[in-house]
This record gives structure tokens, sequence and C-alpha cells, in this order.
């Protein structure tokens, strides 16, 4: 879970980084990195079905399907977190 947080400043930089370099608004490409990992972790996770398709998930997947689910989709908001805190911090800041 270190390293899911780890990844997300990693790639936090790398943005800004691209950002600076290609003279981009880099509000926007932070904001839009959070909204599609956020987006990954639900789809991942099943969060954005509807209860019939969620219920028939459980009964059939398997227990270490849902354990790597549940695993990546977790990761996933990790890494989203300080993404989005240096969104905010960029935008509130700076």
């Amino acid at each position: 879970m270190i390293k899911s947080i780890i990844r997300g400043f990693i790639l936090s930089f790398i943005l800004l980084l691209a950002c600076t370099i290609a003279n981009v608004n880099s509000e926007t490409i932070l904001f839009t990195a959070f909204v599609i990992l956020v987006g990954l972790a639900l789809i991942i996770s099943g969060a954005a079905v509807s209860g019939d398709r969620m219920r028939a998930n459980l009964a059939t997947e398997s227990k270490t399907d849902k354990k790597w689910r549940i695993r990546n989709s977790i990761n996933l908001m990790l890494a989203a977190a300080p993404v989005l805190g240096v969104f905010l911090l960029i935008h509130y800041l700076i």
C-alpha cells in the first residue's frame, strides 16, 4: 500500500514535469489523472454497477478474484490520493 502512495507521488511529479516542459495547464492534467484513477478504481471494484449485477458478480467470482479486485481498487485509490493532494496544492497555493 505504501508503494501505491509512492507511485502516486511519482506520477504527480512526472505529470508536473511534463506540464512544465510542454507549457500546459497542470491543474487540468492533474485533475484528469485523478478522475481516471478513481474511475478505474470504481470500475474494478464493481461499485459502478447495479445491485443485481453486483449480486451476480459476487455469486460467481472466486475468492482469489475478489481479493484481486479489492486489492487493486484500493491501490488505485491510494495512488489517486497524492495526485489529488498535488492538484489541491497547486490550485489553492499557486
